[in-house]
């Protein structure tokens, strides 16, 4: 998460509770924010929170208002700002899905540099993990994806977001696949891997579980490059 209100700790400490019983029970999460001190009930923590059960629950146009009063109270609040791209992404609405996110990226920018998210230590552990994953490859799928790069970046480029590709992916597989190769286009734009290390780290503070999460997403785009589609990767873990 990034880009949030200004910190309240027993606010915080509160929706960690909420959270824990969303788990296994929405509506009474729910029921739980309806509790929530009168001096939180129009923060825009809460409203984002209840965005996300209602949606849960009732689906994304439900959640839809919710989001927006976080935002009317705190503009900034790129959290809100993700998930009302998702929930235009949900109606169909490209224009108004990417014009979220682009403010998401802008916001997610600005914010790594204040939290010192992707430094050079950072970027030397991702890529560490990442080139164990690929040399515990089984052979015959390291032959196959040959000369494949993986490389970091800290996130989107602009103009991927602007064609509607969500600003907080963790990673991306860029041109033709294994099954295209041969063609001239191949030669054009080769293939590359790419891993969004500010992402990976924004949403994964825990080493064990970043290194975990670099592993799938590495595995998530490689499936790509053999042409696996999402449906494939949900079927084998690598959503």
């Amino acid at each position: 998460m990034k880009s949030r209100p200004p910190e309240d700790p027993a606010l915080h400490a509160f929706l960690d509770d909420v959270a824990d019983v969303a788990t296994d029970d929405p509506a009474e999460a729910l029921e739980l924010l309806d509790e929530a001190s009168p001096d939180w009930h129009d923060h825009p923590e809460i409203h984002y929170f209840r965005g996300d059960l209602v949606w849960t629950l009732e689906g994304p146009e439900a959640a839809e208002p919710h989001f927006r009063r976080a935002l009317e109270r705190e503009p900034r609040f790129a959290d809100a700002h993700h998930a009302l791209a998702q929930v235009h992404e949900a109606k169909d609405e490209r224009p108004a899905m990417i014009r979220h996110y682009l403010e998401v990226l802008k916001l997610d920018a600005h914010d790594d540099i204040g939290a010192g998210i992707g430094t050079k230590e950072d970027q030397r552990f991702i890529a560490g993990v990442a080139e164990a994953v690929l040399e515990h490859l089984p052979e015959e799928f390291k032959g196959r994806l040959g000369n494949v790069p993986v490389v970091l970046e800290a996130r989107p480029a602009k103009y991927l977001v602007q064609d509607g590709f969500d600003p907080r992916a963790l990673g991306l597989f860029e041109g033709p696949d294994h099954f295209h190769q041969r063609g001239i286009e191949a030669a054009a734009a080769p293939s590359r891997i790419v891993l969004y290390y500010a992402n990976l780290l924004a949403m994964f503070a825990d080493e064990d579980e970043l290194r975990d999460q670099v592993e799938v997403t590495i595995l998530h785009e490689i499936g790509h490059y053999f042409g696996l589609d999402e449906d494939d990767m949900q079927r084998l873990g690598l959503d």
